[in-house]
Order: structure tokens, then C-alpha cells, then sequence
């Protein structure tokens, strides 16, 4: 479920309806105030309902083709199909937005509520991985093997609470598991846990210090 801050607020953005013609949404893009904005939300009359996103990219193909400007904004609208709601799980908003800058958010009663971005999504990522909680990440490579997240996990929180794990496999023979814990890198503590890690053969493949990204 995605929580109220993650969401910007219909209120705080520009928005046009589907009666707005090519011309309009081509002189709101241009104004001063959208000067940096790529995509707006098309809603209904009513201001209720999402239709799709209008791109200045297709307005300016549009004009690239002398195409005529006083037809509606639908006529170049793009995502009909292309919303989240404030009950979508972690898993459908993130391959729901992959390809998109924003995405429209809709309530239980398909009303349109705001939209959810690419920034916010990043945002949340680094709360899951304790970037801002954290000091210090370290990847450990595992042997493939049934409870190798319990043995490193153990041998890690003799020296450290741990603070997130993240899998990573970028191929079908690596998996690497990468711990954030809030250690200095130049720690004692930390040197420990790495030499008692490689004396189990688990290999440190890297040490981050996380403290340059606060």
C-alpha cells in the first residue's frame, strides 16, 4: 500500500482536461511556470477521472507534422491504460513505473488522487536499503547453497546490528548479498567481521561507505 507522503496531491499539479485543445496544453507547456515539465495528466470534465498523460514531445511532433491544433489533447494522449492505485503493492507500482516519469494514483473508487514518480520511487528504495540510517554497505559473495543468508547473517551480527540485506543477481551464477550496517568503514569492528567472513570462505566483494551520499 503506498503511503499518503509518497504521493503528490492532484492539488499540487497542473493538470488538463480532455476538451483542452493541442493548442492550449502547446501554450500552458511553453508558459513560464511549465517551462521544465515533459508530461501533464489529462483528466475527465469533471476533473475526477484519469484519461492519460499528454507528453510536450507529442505536442511538438504533432506540430512537426502541421497536424491541427484545435483538436483535443486525447487525440496525442499516451498511459490510458497506465495507473496504480493507493492499494497497489511494492511489486506492481515498481514494474508498473519502470518505463514511465510518473504514474497516475487512483482510490478506491478510481478516482484520480495524484501521481507517483520516478523520484519518489527512488526515495522509498533508499529507505528499504537504510542508506540514511546506515554507514557502511559490504557485499558478500555466497557459495549458492541452502542457508548461506543464516550463516552470514550470524557471523555478521556478532559485530553489527543489521540494518537491510539486499539480494543481487545479475546473472543465474552470482549471488551476492549486500548488508547495510551502521559500522564505520574504518572500524574495528568492521575489519573483524570481514576477516572472520573470509575464514568462513565467504568473500568480500566490496565495502561502500555510505556516509558521502548523506
Amino acid at each position: 500500500m503506498l503511503h499518503e507522503t509518497l504521493i503528490t496531491p492532484k492539488a499540487e499539479l497542473t493538470t488538463v482536461t480532455e476538451n483542452t485543445t493541442i493548442a492550449q496544453v502547446n501554450d500552458l507547456f511553453n508558459s513560464p511556470s511549465e517551462a521544465h515539465t515533459r508530461t501533464m495528466p489529462i483528466l475527465d470534465e469533471s476533473g475526477s477521472l484519469f484519461r492519460g498523460n499528454v507528453y510536450k514531445q507529442h505536442v511538438y511532433e504533432h506540430i512537426a507534422k502541421n497536424g491541427d491544433m484545435n483538436l483535443p489533447v486525447t487525440a496525442i494522449m499516451r498511459n490510458s491504460t497506465k495507473f496504480i492505485y493507493t492499494t497497489s503493492k511494492f511489486y506492481e507500482v515498481f514494474f508498473a513505473i519502470r518505463d514511465l516519469p510518473f504514474i497516475a494514483v487512483l482510490d478506491e473508487n478510481h478516482h484520480f488522487t495524484g501521481i507517483f514518480t520516478h523520484d519518489a520511487l527512488m526515495d522509498l528504495l533508499s529507505q528499504s536499503w537504510s542508506v540514511h540510517t546506515g554507514s557502511v554497505a559490504i557485499s558478500v559473495a555466497t557459495h549458492k547453497a541452502q542457508g548461506d543468508l543464516k550463516k552470514i547473517s550470524s557471523i555478521i551480527s556478532r559485530y553489527s546490528n543489521i540494518e537491510s540485506v539486499l539480494s543481487l543477481q545479475p546473472s543465474n551464477d552470482d549471488i551476492t548479498l549486500m548488508f547495510t550496517l551502521p559500522l564505520a568503514v574504518d572500524s574495528t569492528q568492521l575489519q573483524r567481521l570481514v576477516t572472520h567472513l573470509e575464514k568462513k570462505h565467504f568473500n568480500v566483494t566490496s565495502i561502500e561507505d555510505l556516509q558521502r551520499f548523506k
